[in-house]
């Protein structure tokens, strides 16, 4: 099983090598290799997931050194020391198939092949057909090596290749400004949240000597980090809270949500591919790795407020949206907060069960909003309308992820959000100072009832917006029709909880999932603290009972206003003219972080250390030695010149001439001349003889 994890990850990963190099040059631009080769990767994890499904049960791993390096340790040391040998950091990784890998790899696989089948019908005929086949393959490998990651370095390269992929997904149309400004938007905001989880990987390192899943769970359950502090605080909180950032930012979480409706700039099955498989899935999926940290470091509350928050904030701006895609972007930040609420109150099953849910339906929901734009070519839902008789199949998809996202019995949405709405509500009667987090999950699904059958009504019923795009309409190709069909055939409660998702009121019920979680969750040493049996039972049971209520007053609220028209939407927007206009604005985040963290903070630093650099650094430290240099260089010269040349080098000619002046006025070759002087010599000689003492 383990040899065949390495080949679900490996054949999207050639199929991006084939694709970027010889794409151009294949029949149909190569296209086909990219979804045999996630259909290949399909086919390899579907025994595991059966596996998973049958015994409840799969836990196999391998691993290996990739990296070894000597430790600094001084040489004096080890000769005074001849027993020690030098150390040496081994950085060891592998693959860990357990569980959560098995279930995420047959989803991820899954949405995948689809997504790669449908865009061979939506991407016909755009330039650089290839590269985009290129990009989603390299996407697709890098989710899949992070879900088989058996330690956080490998899961972080995987992490940082998929934020580069939405790099160039997103600005993929880059003669769009918007397409490019969104593209860097998406990949900047990323950034915070990275820089973080980064960090929580160097404090894994510090307190653990180790990024591995298994080594980490062992040592949490051997108390190895009790008494470790970090930055001066405990050393599992500081790592927790760095991990909870990641997710932030990869999963669009609050505050960092802001970059996810700017996505939409790219074509639609990126937006189902970051939305639903891959990216945004791939921050919860760090919770659920990561849990027993977050656990244990007490951060667990503050991730339930930033879901709940989320789920709520987005909810909220989604109501207000005309643009289809807009509309599920929104929507996927709200429910990506479900999950991470979930999390955060310990209802960890629901949230990993809604983590699946989601990515089939909100798949199924993008696929079929790019269907919708791929017929009429608009994304404005205003000039839609009448579209399920143009449509049929479209529509008959669409409505059945909308009842899934909308939490009505029979869909697999209910399970997992009824779940997860529970222990919310369970979590906030135990502790009643947190009530606020179950109060804004319930109102999260009243707005999504309402805002998604808003979306239905206002895109295939009533009457046609614009005669000449409805006229024109028509139901898509098989290969973008088929994978909205079995998306939405998986939208059904019974394949996770029973016919109807009610405990109790089903003759059978699915219970693989909840199994499969159970016996993940005693590997990883998790041990969830379910508090008063008795205020859980309760707090379901009203959950249950809630969550209908308040889907059924969504779905009729949006019916009057949409459908029947007994409601004036447009009154209602003068009446909430200001609310209205904070939601269009997206509570003016955008305005705050550019005009005020940005411009007034960030920019305001960015020019200060700019003039520090241009007059300290450029002008004193690096102009300034030049000015030194050129000095030292001119004193250098004139030495040169009066010491060196003219009176060490010159000085000795002329000393080496004068000398040869004077010997020649002696050697003139006349012996009257040497006869003579010899008698002066002489001479002098005897008068010194003779004056010398006696």
């Amino acid at each position: 099983m383990v040899q065949n994890c390495i080949w679900i990850f490996s054949l999207p990963l050639i199929a991006f090598v084939l694709q970027a190099s010889l794409g151009k040059k294949l029949p149909r631009q190569g296209d086909f290799i990219s979804v045999i080769a996630l259909l290949g990767s399909f086919l390899l994890a579907l025994p595991i997931f059966l596996q998973v499904v049958s015994t409840g049960n799969i836990s196999e791993a391998a691993s290996f050194t990739w990296l070894s390096l000597p430790l600094p340790i001084p040489d004096s040391f080890l000769t005074s020391h001849p027993g020690i040998s030098a150390p040496t950091f081994n950085l060891d990784i592998g693959i860990l198939l357990n569980n959560p890998t098995a279930i995420m790899l047959g989803m991820v696989t899954f949405c995948c092949f689809l997504i790669h089948l449908f865009s061979t019908g939506y991407m016909k005929g755009e330039d650089r057909y290839n590269m985009f086949f290129a990009y989603i393959s390299l996407f697709s490998a890098a989710m899949l090596g992070l879900v088989v990651s058996d330690n956080l370095f490998t899961f972080f390269m995987c992490w940082e290749v998929m934020g580069v992929c939405s790099y160039a997904l997103i600005g993929f149309y880059y003669k769009k400004p918007s397409a490019i400004n969104a593209s860097i938007k998406a990949f900047m905001t990323t950034r915070v949240g990275d820089t973080c989880f980064f960090l929580g990987l160097m404090g894994l390192y510090i307190v653990f000597g180790t990024s591995n899943f298994s080594e980490i769970y062992q040592g949490l359950q051997g108390g190895f980090a009790e008494g470790k502090t970090i930055l001066g605080i405990s050393a599992l909180s500081f790592i927790g809270f760095m991990i909870m950032m990641g997710t932030i930012g990869k999963s669009a979480q609050f505050p960092l949500q802001i970059w996810l409706p700017d996505a939409m700039e790219g074509p639609t099955p990126v937006s189902a591919l970051i939305h639903a498989a891959t990216m945004v899935s791939g921050g919860v999926f760090l919770l659920i790795r990561m849990f027993p940290i977050l656990e244990a470091g007490h951060v667990l509350p503050i991730v339930a407020y930033v879901g709940a928050i989320t789920a709520f904030l987005a909810a909220m701006v989604a109501v207000v949206q005309t643009d289809i895609k807009k509309v599920l972007a929104y929507s996927t930040i709200s429910q990506l907060g479900y999950m991470v609420m979930g999390i955060g109150v310990g209802a960890f099953a629901a949230a990993f069960m809604h983590l699946i849910t989601h990515a089939l339906f909100k798949a199924c929901l993008f696929l079929c909003s790019g269907s919708v734009i791929h017929a009429v070519h608009t994304q404005d839902m205003r000039e839609m309308g009448a579209l399920r008789t143009k449509m049929p199949l479209t529509f008959l998809s669409m409505l059945i992820a909308t009842l899934a996202i909308s939490g009505v019995p029979f869909f697999s949405g209910f399970v997992s959000k009824d779940r997860i709405l529970g222990g919310a509500l369970g979590y906030g009667m135990e502790h009643q100072v947190h009530m606020l987090i179950p109060i804004l999950g319930f109102a999260a699904a009243l707005l999504t009832a309402f805002y998604m059958f808003r979306l239905i009504y206002m895109t295939f019923c009533g009457s046609a917006k614009d005669e000449h795009k409805h006229t024109h309409a028509h139901e898509m190709p098989w290969n973008m029709v088929l994978p909205t069909l079995l998306l939405s055939g998986l939208s059904l409660s019974i394949w996770f909880a029973g016919p109807t998702g009610i405990h109790g009121l089903d003759p059978f019920e699915v219970h693989w999932f909840d199994n499969a979680v159970a016996a993940a969750q005693t590997q990883a040493g998790i041990a969830l603290h379910h508090g008063d049996e008795h205020i859980a039972h309760t707090a379901h049971s009203l959950a249950l009972v809630l969550s209908l209520i308040l889907a059924t007053a969504g779905i009729l609220l949006a019916t009057l206003t949409y459908l029947k028209h007994a409601i004036s939407a447009d009154a209602w927007k003068a009446r909430l003219a200001p609310l209205h206009k904070v939601l269009v604005h997206k509570y003016y985040f955008d305005e705050l972080y550019i005009n005020v963290i940005i411009q007034r903070g960030l920019l305001v630093w960015n020019n200060l250390l700019a003039r520090f650099d241009d007059r300290v650094v450029d002008r004193i430290l690096v102009d300034g030695w030049k000015d030194i240099s050129m000095a030292i260089k001119a004193f250098i010269g004139k030495f040169d010149d009066l010491v060196v040349d003219r009176i060490f080098v010159d000085g000795t000619g002329y000393v080496t001439a004068a000398g040869g002046w004077i010997l020649r006025r002696f050697q003139t070759g006349r012996v009257q001349q040497y006869v003579i002087l010899s008698l002066i010599g002489f001479s002098v000689a005897f008068m010194c003889l003779l004056a010398g003492p006696k």
